[in-house]
């Protein structure tokens, strides 16, 4: 049986089995004013852009994707955590099975707990792990070693002295060989960028876990989606943060997120195309909120090492979750995945583009 037909059919046999809910999933909406927000009823996402959600057995419908990607987020790895240890492992594992041809797999922030010896555990996995190239982005829980006493032990009561956000940003980028704590890649002609919050409460107390980005960050991310823009207007930018815009997705109204969130928000909103991918909430892609048509779309890939409710508190269920995202010409398909059961989470989320 040809593909698509194959693919025609799943599709016609997930709207009969989802009922009527599954009417409003499948709607396209197009208003008349471009910045309006999306409106999230039930289990669907209803924007003024062209996004849909998708329900079939298998996410791919069509024909091979011009690439394709993968984006896993607190990973939590730690040199004594083997579950931590485990769960990667697993959905790297995963993420190899499913798209073979994958051009690079992104780790968005809390990659360890900021010691060296996190480090060097997870670049351990990742050697002996097939994968494609590796892209990251630092999290709050890659300062923590500011929080360990001499002992080693966690001390969440003083900062370390001997230890600083200098020294972390540092480490970060010897293990990674960054020249910076933020970088661009292009592939396939696509523009992706990666961001990183560059302090800890020791420059800054009121920072908390946010992420803070300095002038020079934020003028680099503006000159670099002006010159993706400047490329093809149309073409879809994939930006990359630990932590998510304020009031955004489910979660993201519990805490500041971002130090400078506005002046980032104005950036993005100022380019459409661009694709937000975040973490940090842990929060389940399948029981709440994770993707959200702004002016731009956002989107989170929830948690490898540990899934948080709606009640922010973690599930007693071992879940494990993370994203594929496959790129075609006109559209971005955002596919979610359960690790532990090895299920696609349904529906996936397609994200058009007017390309004429």
């Amino acid at each position: 049986m040809q593909r698509w037909i194959r693919a025609f059919i799943l599709t016609i046999l997930g709207l009969l089995l989802a009922g009527a809910g599954t009417e409003a999933a499948m709607d396209y909406v197009h208003a008349s004013s471009a910045g309006r927000e999306g409106v999230h009823t039930g289990s669907s996402v209803r924007t003024s852009e062209a996004v849909r959600q998708t329900w079939a057995a298998e996410p791919e419908l069509e024909s091979e994707p011009l690439l394709s990607f993968s984006v896993l987020s607190d990973i939590h790895i730690t040199s004594w955590d083997a579950e931590a240890h485990r769960r990667l492992r697993e959905a790297l594992a995963d993420h190899a099975e499913i798209r073979k041809d994958s051009k690079l797999l992104v780790l968005n922030g809390d990659l360890t707990d900021g010691d060296e010896a996190d480090y060097r555990s997870l670049l351990a996995i990742l050697n002996h792990t097939a994968h494609p190239p590796v892209h990251a982005t630092m999290g709050n829980h890659d300062y923590y070693r500011l929080w360990r006493g001499p002992d080693g032990k966690m001390d969440t009561t003083r900062l370390n002295p001997a230890w600083s956000s200098k020294q972390a940003v540092e480490q970060f980028m010897r293990m990674f060989h960054y020249d910076k704590p933020y970088h661009e890649l292009v592939s396939e002609g696509y523009h992706f960028l990666f961001l990183s919050g560059e302090a800890y409460r020791d420059v800054q107390p009121t920072v908390g876990e946010d992420a803070y980005l300095s002038p020079e960050q934020l003028g680099w991310l503006r000159e670099r989606l002006q010159a993706a823009a400047a490329e093809d207007p149309h073409k879809p930018v994939f930006v990359f943060l630990h932590q998510p815009l304020p009031g955004t997705l489910d979660g993201t109204d519990r805490e500041r997120g971002i130090v400078q969130h506005q002046e980032l928000r104005a950036l993005l909103d100022a380019h459409p195309n661009v694709i937000l991918f975040s973490g940090h909430t842990h929060w389940n892609l399948e029981s709440t909120q994770q993707v959200k048509q702004l002016r731009f779309l956002a989107a989170s890939s929830a948690s490898i090492r540990q899934v948080w409710n709606g009640q922010n508190e973690p599930e007693s269920r071992s879940l494990s979750q993370s994203l594929v995202v496959d790129v075609y010409k006109d559209h971005v398909i955002i596919n979610r995945r359960e690790h532990s059961k090895r299920r696609w989470i349904q529906p996936s989320i397609n994200k058009g583009y007017d390309v004429s």
